[in-house]
């Protein structure tokens, strides 16, 4: 779950914890305070319509008709008498069932508590339960007869207009407040974003990613210590790259010396011993040379040093020379190699691209099984060029394919094979420098590397 719709969830949840405290809260209040008040107040109005009726000596039509008069004004009312005849004025009740309490009124109560001791429910809801019972009572003589007059306020007289602002406000603070943390949840969530999407490009060696955040608070300190970082990083790998290219021109040329005197020395050792051993010599020069060169084209290509000449280059041709110059390899391995190459043409450097061609195709070589297979193909569309490396070999473990192109990396498997980890490293800086990319498919029957070139 993202971290925006985690700050949303966590938002809605504290929004339901509240309204459920405050829901148990008010429930306390009305049943320790407001509810014994109300009981009171619709009681006093009772005891007042009752004396109205005694002092005029109205009957019981007049009576009636008053009473009818005062439900109109938001009131429930019922005059019962003790063989439980009733008359009811507003809305009628629901529930008309009695109780011990209604019954005591006739018996010498003066005055019936129904609100304040009605417990259909323990919740606030109870207040708008429409039974006779949830009323205030008091007794009343009309025409010689008693009567118990029950009185509550009517559940529509409760929601006035008053009430419908309030209710609007709260309703509107509500979706504000909701509206607000949602953007503010964004905006926080975008800063962490962008910390990400920095965070990614320097562990991908990009250390000029510019980190567009500009707060002061907790999370612009967070921005400003990392931009901080950045520049340190950045300033330890180009100095680590300008160590790399000075040792590897350093080492050039002591090692072409060495390979050079021991050719020489080849034709004056006449032992067999001491063949061997400079021929050993020769080999270890030749493999110190070759990597020096892949690191000064890996510093030269990473500081932008690098002698550029694009020209309009045929890949085909390339892949043509690069076969040919192998060929002996690919006999010695007694490989079966199919071509199907068309003619395309991209627009790049000789050099670098030769270098793609001959690491691709040399793993090919080198890590494929006696007797295999391997298969070249190059094509292009209106859009890019494609170059597909086939082999046969031992194949990459689903787990190491992330991996290949870090520099020197080597999975498990070929630590017995000559090389550094370096040629992977090379091909996807060549590519990227071209705007290329590259595809491995790898699988028990082979792997499959898949070069695109755009179009220009």
């Amino acid at each position: 779950m993202r971290l925006q719709q985690r700050f949303m969830l966590y938002t809605c949840l504290i929004v339901c914890i509240s309204i459920f405290v405050g829901f148990i809260c008010s429930n306390l209040i009305y049943n320790a305070f407001v509810k014994e008040q109300l009981n009171d107040r619709y009681l006093v109005i009772a005891e007042q319509l009752s004396k109205q009726i005694k002092e005029h000596e109205i009957t019981l039509q007049a009576s009636s008709d008053f009473l009818q008069t005062m439900s109109d004004l938001g009131y429930q009312i019922a005059l019962v008498k003790e063989d439980r005849e009733i008359r009811m004025f507003g809305e009628p009740f629901k529930t008309t069932q009695w109780n011990d309490q209604m019954y005591a009124l006739f018996e010498g109560e003066k005055a019936y508590n129904g609100i304040k001791s009605f417990k259909n429910s323990y919740l606030i809801m109870s207040h708008f339960a429409n039974d006779i019972q949830n009323t205030v009572g008091t007794k009343i003589e009309i025409e010689g007869e008693e009567w118990g007059l029950f009185l509550r306020p009517n559940n529509i007289s409760l929601f006035t207009e008053f009430h419908l602002i309030i209710f609007g406000f709260i309703f509107a603070v509500f979706i504000s407040s909701i509206i607000g943390i949602l953007l503010m949840s964004r905006k926080v969530t975008q800063s962490l974003s962008e910390l990400t999407s920095a965070t990614q490009e320097m562990a991908n060696h990009n250390f000029q990613y510019p980190l567009m955040i500009n707060r002061k608070d907790e999370i612009g300190q967070l921005a400003d210590s990392f931009r901080m970082m950045q520049q340190k990083l950045e300033n330890t790998d180009q100095a680590r790259k300008k160590f790399v290219n000075n040792v590897s021109h350093d080492f050039q040329s002591p090692l072409l010396n060495i390979r050079g005197y021991s050719e020489l020395l080849d034709g004056e050792l006449s032992s067999s011993e001491g063949k061997k051993y400079n021929h050993i010599i020769q080999t270890e020069a030749k493999r110190l040379s070759n990597l020096t060169k892949q690191l000064l084209i890996l510093t030269s290509i990473d500081q932008g040093t690098y002698p550029t000449n694009k020209q309009l280059v045929r890949i085909d041709d390339q892949l043509h020379q690069v076969v040919h110059s192998m060929l002996w390899r690919i006999e010695e391995k007694g490989l079966e190699i199919k071509i199907d190459l068309q003619p395309v043409t991209v627009y790049a450097d000789r050099t670098l691209l030769i270098n793609v061609w001959e690491n691709l195709i040399g793993n090919a070589i080198k890590y494929n099984k006696e007797y295999g297979e391997i298969s070249i193909h190059c094509e292009e569309n209106e859009s890019e060029a494609v170059v597909k490396i086939r082999d046969t070999g031992i194949g990459i473990e689903k787990e190491t394919l992330e991996k290949i192109f870090e520099r020197f990396y080597r999975v498990d498997q070929a630590r017995n094979k000559e090389g550094m980890g370096l040629g992977l490293s090379i091909v996807q800086e060549v590519l990227s420098y071209h705007d290329a990319s590259i595809e491995v498919e790898s699988n028990e029957e082979g792997t499959t590397f898949t070069t695109f070139f755009p179009k220009e």
